[in-house]
């Protein structure tokens, strides 16, 4: 399940459509959700919207399989890093421990 946030917890914004944020905690998908479903599921939340109503696909930003298989050993704990790109006007971070960040960068 994705957290809904706001930037600096900014109510106001929240309210009148600023930016969002939602964070997807690998720890809170079931086992073996790949990256790329939760990626397009986060989008989705911080859209408002379900996964099948998007305009763009995610591969339209960066490749979902190769996405999948970057931080295929993610439980070692061996690998760090991130990968950052666009989709749908927002900021897409994907950290090598699974959990994946969303932030609103354009207009709704």
């Amino acid at each position: 399940m994705a957290e809904r946030t706001t930037d600096g917890d900014d109510r106001v914004a929240a309210r009148e459509g600023g930016s969002s944020v939602v964070h997807s905690k690998a720890a809170d998908r079931p086992a073996g959700t790949d990256l790329s479903i939760a990626v397009v599921e986060a989008v989705a939340e911080a859209k408002g919207v379900a996964p099948t109503e998007m305009e763009e696909t995610l591969y339209d930003a960066v490749d979902p399989d190769a996405l999948d298989r970057l931080f295929t050993d993610r439980e070692t704990g061996e690998l760090a890093g991130r990968v950052v790109f666009e989709l749908e006007a927002h900021e897409v971070t994907v950290q090598s421990n699974g959990d994946v960040l969303v932030r609103q960068t354009g207009p709704r």
